[in-house]
């Protein structure tokens, strides 16, 4: 199910372009998106419309692991901008997470990018390796509250960073992205969520513009990260609403309460919902059964998918071999 810029370019394709194009309704929130990040949220919604939910791996090696001993590679690859972050690149930090996206779209994944975003100033750096936990609350003393305004200088950081990351983006070109920024901000325990709700939107319409009005980046549709209502940014600026979930040993439930939260969250708008992150993959079944049409799930690297203790090897084996689950084959 391998996606493709010129998905429904061909005549056999119109049927299904028009059917999930009713379903968007008015596309991209950005009214100048590129004609690949149109086809990106229409097949998101033919897909989920179909009932299939698009797999999803954090991390090249992690995913071409899944490759190698599960037997297939799953749709949507993620990866972090973290180390691009230009706080982090003055204290040594090195990244290739942009080459290995652009390396999986080139062989049909599609690419969702989170940023734990080093702090723009304030980093611990009492250890030799204290920054590393910059974007972490407790790992600086950057206040947004107050850099969120225009007149402080930490404000001319924040547009620092958000130009330096959008230098990364536009490597990708035409390529679509699933931009995920500011994740977890109810949570709190990274920065841009520590001075609460107003803040942090204000940030996040900071990005929206610097990034698309400024830097014309219209290959993006934008993600949030929250089902808490009072965080959300608002209908008219996010493409994608998701949740994270890392849920207790054992529980590969299908999540519909998280499901249902997000439906509410948009007034029951089309926009797609998604697992941003998973520890337990839910059980394509049992979504199935309830109804909970997430448009993908994203799993976190390491062990939460190489390990036994989260998603044991013949669960993965039976998740990835589900009618129900895309997969890049």
């Amino acid at each position: 199910m391998k996606f493709s810029n010129s998905l429904f370019s061909a005549a056999a394709g119109l049927g299904l372009l028009v059917q999930a194009q009713a379903a968007a309704l008015a596309g991209p929130v950005n009214r100048n998106a590129s004609t690949s990040a149109r086809r990106l949220l229409t097949y998101l919604n033919k897909t989920t419309s179909n009932g299939t939910t698009l797999s999803g791996q954090q991390e090249l090696e992690d995913a071409e692991w899944l490759a190698q001993n599960v037997g297939h590679s799953p749709a949507v690859l993620g990866v972090d901008l973290m180390d691009y972050s230009p706080s982090r690149v003055e204290l040594g930090a090195k990244s290739h997470a942009v080459e290995d996206a652009i390396s999986y779209s080139k062989r049909g994944g599609i690419i969702t990018i989170c940023w734990h975003w080093g702090s723009p100033s304030g980093s611990n750096t009492s250890t030799p390796d204290a920054w590393y936990n910059n974007f972490y609350t407790e790992g600086t003393t950057f206040n947004l509250s107050s850099a969120i305004q225009p007149s402080s200088p930490d404000y001319k950081l924040l547009v620092r960073d958000i130009d330096a990351i959008a230098k990364q983006l536009a490597r990708f070109n035409d390529t679509p992205i699933l931009f995920r920024p500011l994740h977890e901000a109810d949570g709190g325990w990274f920065w841009w969520g520590a001075s609460g709700p107003e803040p942090c939107k204000a940030l996040y319409y900071l990005l929206f513009d610097r990034l698309t009005r400024t830097h014309g980046l219209n290959n993006l549709l934008w993600v949030w990260n929250s089902k808490v209502p009072e965080w959300y940014p608002g209908n008219d600026f996010v493409d994608v609403v998701s949740v994270d979930v890392y849920a207790d040993k054992g529980d590969h439930s299908s999540q519909i309460a998280d499901y249902r939260a997000l439906q509410n969250l948009t007034g029951n708008s089309t926009k797609p919902i998604a697992l941003g992150e998973v520890g337990n993959i839910p059980d394509p079944e049992q979504m199935h059964k309830d109804g909970a049409k997430w448009a993908y799930w994203l799993t976190w690297n390491g062990d939460f998918i190489r390990g036994e203790d989260k998603n044991p090897s013949q669960f993965k084996k039976k998740v990835y071999s589900s009618r129900f689950v895309g997969t890049l084959e």
